[in-house]
């Protein structure tokens, strides 16, 4: 998947562009969840038309431990459509995974990235011996807070699914490329040094 990893490069290089002034700003240690959309790229050998794209929808939900380490989990259907010999059939792809975040910046607003490892059902065809299987995750992501309460996320994801049947491969590769909206909640601001008081004597 040349363009995939083309892709994922491209956005590694803009976000580590991000302005030094982003890292002035407090960091929120708050829970939070976040709705996303977007778009997932499938390797030529899923066997899938419409040149291997499916539209994606999921949830995510998760907490910055401090500073620089987060976890979340994450939930997430694409709408793909097998391409068979004689007719096309629906097959949704259905995945969830435990991910853990490193932030590049002290702040609400940084690049990151993530490092997973889940599940993927895709529910094609039965004669192609589709199922369950293992799936690792490794994408890059910037979170944006709008406000207190609210945020906005773009993420780039290589999922790499483990021992999958396919037309011509044994495992599935796809490049998921998301942007979604974050509510956060609980928690509070926490500075990235510790505030000293004057000495007594």
């Amino acid at each position: 998947m040349k363009w995939g990893l083309r892709t994922v490069l491209v956005f590694i290089g803009l976000v580590l562009a991000v302005p030094a002034w982003a890292a002035g700003r407090p960091v929120r240690d708050e829970t939070y969840i976040n709705l996303f959309g977007g778009n997932t790229f499938y390797d030529a050998s899923s066997g899938l038309d419409n040149g291997g794209n499916a539209g994606v929808v999921g949830l995510r939900m998760g907490r910055r431990i401090d500073a620089h380490v987060g976890v979340e989990a994450q939930v997430a259907a694409a709408f793909a459509h097998l391409q068979g010999p004689a007719h096309a059939v629906s097959a949704n792809q259905y995945s969830g995974a435990i991910l853990g975040n490193l932030y590049a910046l002290g702040s609400p607003d940084t690049p990151y990235l993530s490092l997973g490892l889940g599940a993927s059902s895709d529910l094609f065809n039965r004669q192609l011996g589709r199922g369950t299987s293992l799936m690792g995750v490794f994408g890059v992501g910037y979170q944006y807070l709008v406000n207190n309460h609210l945020g906005l996320r773009l993420d780039v994801r290589d999922q790499l699914l483990f021992n999958t049947p396919t037309p011509n491969a044994s495992n599935l590769n796809d490049v998921q490329v998301t942007g979604g909206i974050s509510y956060f909640w609980g928690g509070g601001k926490k500075s990235s040094f510790p505030v000293v008081g004057p000495a007594r004597s």
